[in-house]
């Protein structure tokens, strides 16, 4: 029996022992499906009190929108989350208890934390994928002052639960979750929601953290940009974003190394298959967050549509025209800092130094009390290592550029082009480069 056996709404808060059921992608979304029971559900009466006294252990994980709960998760004793670099990974493979609070008392709960955390320094980092963002969050973490918190699910389920109302509301579709509406019933609700989530990831990420450092990084999937930028914006008004981007063409071929394990003929061959119209299993395995971009018919257009290629394609040019409509939007609050992937490549030290400078953070690897082997071992490992985004499966492994020969040609560059014709017209190609970027 999985945790959410009892697909129903539930009304009273409840905590309970857990093992894990499966192993699953850690690509795709945490759910409550992930833990089996062990023994008895334990009823939180005052589930308020109950945060205040143990949220330093338990951190938000997901939603479950048929019982209308969000789940918390509480790591074995002695886990340390940030060994991971993705915190969702961490929380699925660490967790010993689950913590359930129904959405409607959610907001008593973080108001019952909020003025403990009212100081937090909120940074958002949204990206493209494959452009350093993992090495930036690491090296946060090596300061003395700020945390990261790389890709959180919570965020990316909600996110996505708005792009299938959208969906669903435009074709005229009865919506997913019976629950999932009320909540989502319109933007001052999802803002609310948002804000709390918030205020309880910064209350057990300050609260457990050993020196309560107060400025989070946030680091988000590519799709979020789409639903949740604007929306955070709003929840919390006095954080700073940081955007991170690189090549079209370079994110394609990091990604296609990884999938097809560095073989090019593998590559060649799916290549052949998807251009003379053949559906391929591996064409359906893109998750949600970035197929979400060409679920709109301003890209139906484009050829192979319903392909990983496709979706790919499509979220690179579809994340990149966001950020640009967002700058010229909303100036004030985005972008505070814009990051190319090649002025980390050139550099890493001295890019991570300014980026941090426009964010307003004052950074040096050889200031008072900086650990400068923890820093010097960041920014010579391979940040990814032994995780399913990398090549290197060994953690702890060095980095390099790839200096091999490059798989793009020119097809796939008349692919990228013809996908940005469909974006907006404005993103020109997979060189193209936004206003104010540190290259």
């Amino acid at each position: 029996m999985t945790c959410d056996e009892d697909n129903t709404k539930q009304t009273v808060a409840y905590t309970w022992k857990v093992t894990q059921t499966r192993r699953k992608h850690g690509l795709f979304m945490n759910s409550l499906d992930d833990f089996a029971p062990v023994g008895e559900a334990s009823a939180v009466l005052d589930v308020a009190g109950f945060f205040r006294r143990h949220g330093n252990q338990f951190s938000v994980y997901s939603i479950d929108w048929e019982q209308e709960m969000v789940v918390l998760i509480r790591p074995v004793d002695g886990a340390d989350m940030k060994a991971i670099p993705f915190f969702h990974e961490a929380q699925r493979r660490q967790a010993a208890e689950v913590l359930c609070v129904p959405l409607e008392e959610l907001q008593d709960v973080a108001r019952a934390v909020a003025d403990e955390v009212a100081h937090v320094q909120e940074i958002f980092l949204f990206l493209t994928g494959r452009c350093g963002s993992t090495l930036v969050t690491r090296l946060v973490e090596c300061t003395l002052f700020a945390q990261a918190v790389s890709e959180p699910n919570i965020f990316t389920a909600i996110s996505m639960a708005v792009h299938r109302l959208k969906l669903s509301s435009q074709h005229g579709q009865i919506p997913p979750y019976h629950g999932c509406p009320a909540v989502l019933s319109s933007e001052e609700s999802t803002v609310a929601l948002l804000k709390n989530i918030g205020i309880l990831l910064n209350y057990n990420l300050v609260k457990s953290d050993p020196r309560h450092r107060d400025v989070i990084f946030f680091k988000f999937h590519p799709g979020d940009i789409l639903h949740l930028a604007e929306l955070m914006a709003r929840a919390f008004p006095s954080a700073k974003t940081l955007f991170m981007y690189r090549n079209g063409l370079e994110v394609m071929e990091s990604i296609k190394r990884i999938q097809f394990k560095r073989s090019y003929a593998l590559y060649a061959a799916v290549r052949f298959a998807v251009r003379i119209g053949l559906t391929m299993r591996w064409n359906l395995a893109s998750p949600e967050y970035i197929r979400c971009f060409g679920d709109d018919p301003k890209f139906f257009p484009v050829r192979y549509r319903g392909t990983s290629m496709y979706s790919m394609y499509t979220c690179w040019a579809g994340v990149m025209q966001c950020a640009l409509d967002l700058q010229r939007k909303r100036p004030e609050a985005f972008f505070h800092a814009v990051v190319h992937f090649s002025a980390l490549v050139r550099d890493r030290e001295k890019t991570f130094r300014l980026l941090m400078e426009r964010l307003g953070l004052t950074w040096s690897p050889d200031g008072p009390g900086e650990d400068t082997d923890k820093i010097e071992k960041v920014l010579t490992e391979d940040s990814q290592a032994g995780t399913v985004l990398s090549s290197r499966k060994t953690p702890g492994e060095k980095w390099t550029p790839d200096v091999s020969s490059p798989w793009a040609g020119q097809w796939e560059l008349e692919y990228m082009e013809e996908v940005c014709r469909h974006a907006g017209k404005e993103i020109t190609g997979p060189d193209f480069l936004l206003p104010g970027t540190i290259v």
